[in-house]
């Protein structure tokens, strides 16, 4: 269970193809169907738009895919030039000074760690450099425990100690290391949808690898329609449902994962045992505002329904490690299929 791929890749660093292919006609005016796309924080991300005017239609995409690889650009810990990567070498030895929007982002991480009793945790950085499924080296043989041990002693967003007086961060514990692609993405993707909008466009679909986020409706005036897909079985929807001016953010562990000696390793770590959780195949909540709600989708992964109060306030749908469905009554209430 997962997200809608959308096909047909559109790369933009000096080219960016962008093209109407829908064109519709009402009584006031015409709208035209555009698309663009670029391959940012390890997905690729594709925009969908609806707009009377094309060339406004492509500047907006243009300037939102620019917005998504600005917050790459101090996010990724996989570049030794950005901001986290300044962090995470220096924050022990000493305290670092912020930026505004990484001190916002890393203050808000670590309220999501204190409400999700640490099932979420930034802090996982040793564990995601251990197992290598965001790298282009993931893990050939089976995990050593004795390791993931030595390493868990490192993971604990309590270790992250941010001053409020000044914006600076500091370590407290040697070999702490900051991973943010448990949330950059989702925050990327609020940020994007604010150009779109703060350009003229209210109509589109955006999506940046398992998590998209819908506003107002397609060029024939229907609202968008998001599948889930069946996580063992990627050509298969396993359920659809439409959606308008929301977010739907999901987790799998088919996306980076390796099989060895049988056992499926994915990207997806519960940050108490430093393995991949095995309480879900995928994981689906619908949200307004993609920076939580891509943690959410990451909480319902590992804990299942623990958070049985939240959960029970939106609509998820889970696919359990076993196959089985977990559907609340708000999903169940939207489900084409």
């Amino acid at each position: 269970m997962k997200n809608i791929n959308f096909k047909g890749t559109l790369i933009i660093s000096m080219f960016l193809f962008l093209f109407a292919y829908g064109k519709i006609h009402s009584q006031d005016e015409v709208k035209f169907e555009m698309s663009a796309g670029k391959y940012l924080m390890g997905t690729e991300f594709q925009i969908t738009a609806v707009h009377t005017s094309i060339d406004s239609g492509k500047k907006a995409m243009y300037y939102a895919l620019k917005e998504v690889e600005r917050i790459e650009n101090f996010t990724s810990n996989y570049r030794d030039s950005t901001e986290i990567s300044y962090v995470n070498r220096n924050a022990y030895r000493k305290p670092v000074k912020l930026s505004k929007e990484l001190f916002g982002l890393i203050d808000r991480s670590i309220k999501y760690s204190k409400l999700f009793e640490g099932y979420f945790d930034i802090s996982v950085g040793p564990l995601t450099n251990y197992w290598g499924f965001n790298s282009e080296h993931p893990i050939e043989t089976p995990p050593e425990s004795t390791v993931i041990k030595k390493l868990l002693g490192s993971v604990d967003y309590n270790f992250i100690k941010l001053n409020y007086e000044d914006s600076t961060i500091s370590f407290a514990k040697e070999g702490v290391l900051i991973d943010l692609g448990g949330i950059a993405k989702g925050y990327a993707l609020d940020r994007a949808v604010e150009e779109l909008r703060k350009r003229g466009v209210n109509d589109f679909l955006i999506s940046g690898g398992g998590d998209i986020y819908a506003s107002g409706r397609k060029a024939n005036g229907r609202k968008w329609v998001v599948g889930i897909k069946d996580p063992r079985k990627n050509d298969l929807i396993t359920a659809s449902f439409e959606v308008e001016n929301t977010g739907v953010l999901t987790s799998g562990d088919y996306e980076r994962f390796r099989i060895i000696d049988s056992v499926r390793y994915h990207h997806i770590f519960n940050p108490r045992t430093g393995f991949p959780s095995v309480t879900s195949r995928s994981a689906t909540v619908i949200y307004g505002n993609c920076e939580k709600g891509v943690v959410l989708s990451k909480i319902l992964f590992i804990t299942g329904m623990r958070f049985k109060d939240i959960f029970e306030e939106i609509p998820v749908y889970q696919i359990e490690g076993s196959g089985n469905k977990v559907v609340n009554e708000l999903m169940e209430g939207i489900l084409k299929n």
